[in-house]
C-alpha cells in the first residue's frame, strides 16, 4: 500500500468522500488515482495533501504523500 493510501486510511477518509472533497464524481476515477493508473492534477494534489494534514493535524509535503 502507498503511503497516500495508508494515510487516507488513518484519516477514516473514504474514497466517496475524498471524491466528493476534489470535485471528481466518478469512484472509479479516484481509485484509479489513488492505485496510479491515472493522475491527480496539481489542484487536486494539494487540496488532497491540505485534506490530510487537517485530518491528522500533521504536515506532509506532497513528495511524502505521493511517495512509493
Amino acid at each position: 500500500m502507498n503511503k497516500l493510501k495508508m494515510l487516507l486510511k488513518e484519516a477514516n477518509l473514504t474514497q466517496a468522500e475524498i471524491g466528493k472533497q476534489l470535485n471528481i464524481k466518478s469512484l472509479s476515477t479516484i481509485n484509479l488515482k489513488l492505485n496510479g493508473k491515472a493522475e491527480f492534477t496539481t489542484k487536486e494534489a494539494q487540496m488532497l495533501k491540505k485534506i490530510i494534514n487537517e485530518k491528522l493535524n500533521s504536515n506532509y509535503s506532497l513528495e511524502e504523500l505521493f511517495s512509493k
